[in-house]
């Protein structure tokens, strides 16, 4: 009779627990599948996030693609121009770079001696004089008739030549003009420069916008 009981009991005991475990069999399958669906949610949500930021970062080269086409791609500067012949100075002179060598992009003109910017950037100018002995000449480098940069050259010998350059690197907007005249009092008169040697020349260092 006891031996039943018990067998009774433990036979219940052991279809309850059962019972249990079944219920936390589903429970965590249930789970399993929620999270499984959340994930593929997730990845679908990645998916579509990083397609977002392919099309942006595609966008963002494209418009710096433009930018630099824009801006590296201005009008093409260079000029190169000589003085001709022995060249007499006076008091702020403007001199004429006649005998032009290059003119990439036609903004020098060699009538004047006139550079003018055709488009906004940082531009390298340079000037170099030969004097005859005993002669000197100081001359200014000048942006729209402002002083940007001196220019000395000559000797106090009594025979050869004298030499001098310098270079001046500005910052033009479009339409601003460059040119080289004498000083208003430090050089010599007659018969200063020798042309062959006198060089004025420029070109468009980095443009900007």
């Amino acid at each position: 009779m006891h031996y039943s009981i018990l067998f009774l009991v433990c036979a219940f005991c052991r279809s309850d627990n059962v019972g249990d475990l079944t219920k936390r069999v589903d429970v965590h399958e249930t789970e399993m599948t929620r999270l499984k669906s959340e994930n593929e949610m997730l990845k679908d949500i990645i998916k579509n996030i990083m397609t977002k930021i392919t099309y942006l970062e595609d966008k963002i080269n494209e418009i710096i693609h433009n930018k630099r086409v824009s801006t590296t791609n201005p009008v093409y500067v260079a000029f190169h121009a000589n003085v001709a012949g022995k060249v007499s100075v006076h008091d702020n002179e403007d001199l004429h770079f006649q005998t032009v060598n290059a003119n990439l992009g036609s903004a020098y003109n060699g009538s004047t001696g006139v550079f003018k910017s055709p488009s906004r950037g940082y531009y390298v100018f340079f000037v170099h004089f030969l004097t005859y002995a005993p002669k000197t000449i100081e001359a200014v480098i000048v942006k729209n008739g402002a002083s940007i940069q001196n220019v000395y050259a000559g000797t106090r010998e009594w025979a050869g030549y004298g030499t001098g350059s310098n270079l001046a690197i500005v910052e033009l907007m479009q339409g601003d003009r460059v040119w080289v005249k004498v000083h208003n009092k430090y050089h010599d008169m007659f018969d200063v420069l020798d042309g062959l040697l006198g060089t004025f020349a420029g070109f468009l260092l980095y443009p900007t916008s």
